[in-house]
């Protein structure tokens, strides 16, 4: 099952499951319930609303229905039924969305003690995304929207991770277009900044990391958005005193109990 991008089943021959657009928002509500029951009353508010069509109720069962048949292998004990209502049984069926917190949890844990890890589990975990955004197809309903957008949070947490452990394990030359990416597709982010100037000053670019990059996010950071960024004048002074190791700089921007002196 995949909400790392459009809600999708894929079934084990990798054929998609041909899912109706409320269909999907049943099943993005199950997934997102992580194994707890959601009440046939729960999906109906949460698709439609208090205004909801009186054939609403028969609608969710008809639509559990085609679930359990686009799942078919073990369905009654992959999408079970009780009193409290319907669940996905996690045991019982993968989930990018989970695979990917697994594999984001390992990444943090590798790093930075082994950062050859870390950056290989932390791009795995990107891997599972397939687009942009977290189940765009159904982000009208608010309950998704909202964990669409801590997925999306946590997306943005992996990218920093595979940045810092490829810069931490000397590979600069993958980090560096990465982090450039990152800062240029979201400019009021400090952190992507602050590992682009690094990243930059590793490969031998410390002229542009201190001038033409830093005026970059300053434009952004404090001029056009108004926030407050003591990291980057905090770094932009480090890299200009010159001496600093990569384990500094890190340790700099990343705040680390490890001193930079």
């Amino acid at each position: 099952m995949g909400i790392l991008g459009p809600v999708e089943i894929l079934r084990p021959n990798g054929v998609k499951a041909d899912l109706q657009l409320q269909c999907r928002k049943v099943l993005a509500l199950l997934v997102v319930a992580a194994g707890q029951p959601v009440s046939t009353g729960q999906l109906v508010r949460s698709i439609w609303g208090d205004d909801h069509p009186s054939h609403a109720p028969q609608m969710v069962r008809s639509h559990i229905r085609v679930l359990r048949g686009a799942l078919r292998h073990e369905t009654e004990r992959t999408l079970p039924t009780s009193a409290a209502g319907y669940r996905i049984a996690p045991d019982r069926c993968a989930v990018d969305a989970h695979r990917f917190r697994e594999l984001l949890d390992e990444a943090r844990r590798r790093w930075p003690r082994d950062s050859i890890g870390a950056a290989r589990t932390a791009r795995a975990a990107l891997d599972l995304w397939r687009g942009a955004d977290a189940m765009p197809d159904v982000v009208d309903v608010h309950s998704l929207r909202a964990e669409a957008a801590y997925l999306e949070e946590l997306r943005f947490q992996a990218e920093e991770t595979l940045v810092l452990a490829s810069l931490e394990s000397g590979q600069t030359e993958f980090a560096l277009p990465r982090a450039r990416r990152l800062a240029e597709l979201h400019p009021n982010r400090e952190r992507f900044w602050l590992q682009l100037m690094v990243a930059e000053a590793l490969s031998g670019r410390l002229v542009e990391a201190t001038s033409i990059t830093f005026r970059q996010a300053r434009h952004h950071l404090v001029k056009e958005t108004g926030l407050h960024a003591p990291g980057l004048e905090r770094l932009q002074r480090e890299l200009l005193r010159g001496g600093r190791s990569t384990e500094q700089l890190l340790n700099l921007i990343t705040q680390r109990p490890r001193s930079v002196a």
